[in-house]
């Protein structure tokens, strides 16, 4: 009998996201460009491109299910890639630096 095969579920994108974006606000706010804004404008400016992270996120996890459905999954005879999968693989490659 073989184990239930792992998958990537909402919690782990989750916190995937929220560590990406703790690291990404604790650079910023330790960086020299922060060092002149106010507390408020430190917030208001995290929210914002929170925001923004997570709109180009989910279109950037899109393109990248479309393109591997659509093109890597038919010439390689691999399976499909769930959007979920491919929200992680965003994450992780803007977390990676790539």
């Amino acid at each position: 009998m073989k184990a239930p095969r792992p998958t990537i579920t909402l919690g782990f994108n989750v916190l995937l996201i929220l560590y990406s974006a703790g690291t990404g606000f604790i650079t910023f706010a330790f960086s020299d460009k922060a060092q002149n804004v106010p507390i408020q404008g430190l917030v208001l400016t995290s929210l914002i491109d929170f925001v923004r992270y997570l709109i180009m996120m989910f279109i950037s996890a899109w393109f990248i299910r479309e393109f591997w459905n659509r093109l890597v999954a038919d010439l390689f005879s691999i399976r499909f890639l769930a959007y979920r999968e491919a929200i992680t693989i965003v994450v992780l490659l803007g977390l990676f630096g790539l």
